[in-house]
């Protein structure tokens, strides 16, 4: 007879697949590039999408900068429903409606939190990222996705 063990082995989970890491920088991407301290879904998934790799993130910042005025396609982030959930169910983020938009808010809880992360210098990388695109108003996002090019 054959004789199996399972052994039961730690994996290693990447941290960005982390909900609470994300919260965080949904807090950062808020605070940092909504106007007001609100940001509209849209701006959400665009910057998430542009924090995945190099090139997504350069494509951003040249249009943050106004050093073009397209985009190329961008995709949704994965899981940014469970992410909400999470900042709404703690308090961190809250709805509101702005010109028959829903725009997401962040909170004074929400507020202290990124205080926080910034006192014990976490996820500094993002963060900085995050706040070197700034504000990206809402018509240079509007007029860049209708013209979106590949190249």
């Amino acid at each position: 007879m054959i004789d199996i063990r399972l052994d039961q082995k730690p994996t290693s989970v990447s941290i960005r697949y982390n909900g609470y890491y994300k919260v965080v920088l949904l807090l950062a991407i808020i605070k940092h590039c909504g106007y007001s301290k609100k940001a509209s879904l849209e701006l959400l998934h665009v910057v998430f999408w542009s924090l995945r790799n190099e090139n997504n993130y350069q494509v951003l910042l040249d249009l943050a900068n106004q050093q073009r005025n397209s985009l190329v396609p961008w995709t949704f982030e994965h899981g940014i429903d469970e992410v909400l959930a999470l900042g709404f169910i703690n308090g961190y983020i809250e709805k509101i409606i702005v010109s028959q938009t829903l725009e997401i808010k962040i909170t004074d809880k929400g507020n202290e939190i990124i205080n926080s992360i910034n006192q014990f210098e976490l996820f500094q990388d993002e963060i900085q990222k995050i706040r070197t695109l700034g504000v990206i108003p809402k018509n240079r996002l509007n007029s860049a996705n209708k013209n979106w090019k590949l190249i």
